[in-house]
């Protein structure tokens, strides 16, 4: 089973998952402020999503650069927080791999660390916090779509795992999706979530 194939299985699940988990009315949607224990049971739904058209993706690496130097201050490809796979003579699109800041994000459950994973409450993503992470690597473990070490990696300079955390600290949103020429990585809007 490659890549494309898990994600499509993943991305079934979970969609399974939405409808029984998340809240169908209005009502229930309005719950009162939510504990600790609640939010491990029923997380919030990342506000948006990177989405990726990668017949369109040029394999130009603008994006990993970009990720790079915004998120670790150069443009070093093996930093950025997202990848691109080019190989010219397999006679396919290129493949980018970010994170789906999944509903059930199976990383975050995993990490043996108070606080050193958590979930943004403005964008709702799933963020490492790199002071508190140990580099224990059971987030890149536990990712299901991660076999390739893509999706969250370790940052050897800094001893600690990265992944993709929506640019959370930017305003304007993530920077691979702004800096992109070809319109490969779009911001996708979650359906049903308002913050």
């Amino acid at each position: 089973m490659d890549f494309h194939d898990r994600q499509k299985s993943y991305l079934e699940l979970h969609s399974k998952e939405r409808s029984e988990v998340w809240p169908t009315s209005e009502s229930e949607a309005e719950l009162p402020v939510r504990s600790p224990i609640s939010m491990i049971l029923r997380p919030l739904a990342a506000k948006f999503l990177i989405g990726v058209d990668a017949g369109v993706c040029s394999g130009c690496l603008c994006c990993q650069l970009a990720c790079s130097l915004f998120h670790e201050g150069e443009c070093n490809l093996a930093l950025a927080r997202l990848y691109v796979f080019h190989d010219p003579f397999a006679g396919k699109d290129n493949l980018i791999e970010v994170c789906k800041q999944c509903l059930a994000p199976s990383c975050l459950y995993a990490c043996p660390v108070p606080g050193a994973f958590t979930i943004d409450e403005a964008t709702g993503a799933r963020v490492i916090n790199e002071e508190k992470c140990v580099g224990c690597g059971r987030c890149a473990e536990a990712c299901p779509l991660n076999d390739r070490r893509t999706i969250i990696r370790y940052n050897p300079d800094k001893r600690t795992y990265v992944k993709c955390d929506l640019c959370k600290d930017r305003e304007a949103g993530p920077l691979c999706v702004e800096v992109c020429p070809w319109g490969a990585l779009k911001t996708l809007k979650q359906k049903g979530v308002e913050r």
